[in-house]
């Protein structure tokens, strides 16, 4: 009898709980934002138009990197994606779980008719428009991109930075910060880009990224500047959120100069314990938090280690910013 009762107690309070956290999930409040995937150009040092993809917001200007997206703490997100490209696109969050598209319970993912994967998750097609529904969301910094043949998408300019933080002023559990900065690296292979703009990728002209070469390197979608770009921090003392983000194909290794960061997270996933490093792998696709905590009012040097410092040999370049701390 005893053991009867125990057993209706449990499954009753695994119903209460099933109960709360559908309850929890319906009051949750939901992000919603329309972006649209459409053609623009970007003028290199050297006076090279290249043509590019990127993302836009409703009808505004479309930029490379697409516009950040901040989900507040606790709710979930809805893209309503619209394709003014010529050719299928998505929406993903590597580090995320795959979206819904607002009617199936589960993702889908499509295939070329040799059955190899073309997209990770639904396609919108040109002139349509798409839902992807993520109903619940981890904390931390992401990109998010287009799922569909990402090697070349997301080269041409399919991406942008994602956040969504724990609390405000708190990035994870424990992981407090009274600044962020996002420093979001990625590439471009002029030739790769004429080759999509001409409709002769994947044609012996430019048979696959395989011959990727790039020859810019871009800091928040802008190619090195003079003076390079110096983005402000806390006061010292106080602690500096680093959101490092790589969006290119190739590995890049932000290094510090004069001070050290505490690695705290990668892809979204809160490390066990923090790592200190002043030079930081950052492979194709990754995403790390760091935090650091200046102690002079100076400009920290923050360039990339595996020396992507030139823009088609167009004078000096590449991957060099700063950390302005004024005060």
């Amino acid at each position: 009898m005893k053991h009867m009762i125990r057993s209706n107690m449990v499954r009753h309070l695994a119903v209460l709980a099933a109960v709360a956290a559908l309850a929890t999930a319906a009051r949750a409040a939901e992000t919603v934002v329309n972006l649209r995937a459409a053609t623009t150009t970007v003028t290199m040092p050297d006076g090279a138009v290249v043509t590019m993809w990127g993302y836009a917001l409703g009808a505004g200007a479309v930029t490379v990197p697409g516009p950040p997206i901040t989900v507040p703490p606790g709710n979930t997100l809805r893209i309503n994606l619209t394709n003014n490209l010529g050719e299928g696109v998505s929406v993903m969050i590597p580090g995320e779980p795959m979206p819904l598209d607002g009617t199936s319970t589960s993702p889908q993912v499509v295939r070329n008719p040799d059955g190899r994967i073309r997209s990770f998750t639904h396609e919108t097609a040109p002139g349509q428009t798409g839902a992807y529904v993520w109903p619940s969301l981890k904390t931390g910094s992401y990109i998010y991109q287009s799922a569909t043949h990402p090697a070349v998408q997301v080269q041409m300019g399919l991406y942008g930075a994602l956040t969504h933080d724990q609390a405000a002023g708190t990035a994870y559990s424990g992981v407090a910060y009274d600044n962020a900065v996002t420093l979001l690296y990625s590439e471009i292979d002029p030739v790769l880009h004429a080759a999509v703009r001409d409709g002769v990728y994947g044609t012996a002209a430019y048979p696959s990224t395989l011959n990727y070469k790039p020859e810019y390197f871009l800091i928040n979608g802008a190619p090195y500047a003079d003076p390079p770009p110096a983005f402000p921090t806390a006061a010292t003392g106080q602690r500096v959120l680093l959101r490092l983000m790589n969006a290119g194909l190739q590995t890049h290794a932000p290094t510090l100069l004069g001070l050290y960061a505490s690695l705290v997270a990668e892809d979204g996933n809160l490390y066990p314990h923090p790592l200190d490093q002043y030079c930081i792998m950052l492979p194709a696709g990754k995403t790390i938090d760091a935090v650091v905590v200046p102690t002079q009012a100076k400009k920290y040097p923050v360039y990339d280690h595996s020396l992507s410092l030139t823009n088609a040999l167009a004078g000096a370049g590449g991957m060099l910013s700063y950390l302005n701390v004024t005060h």
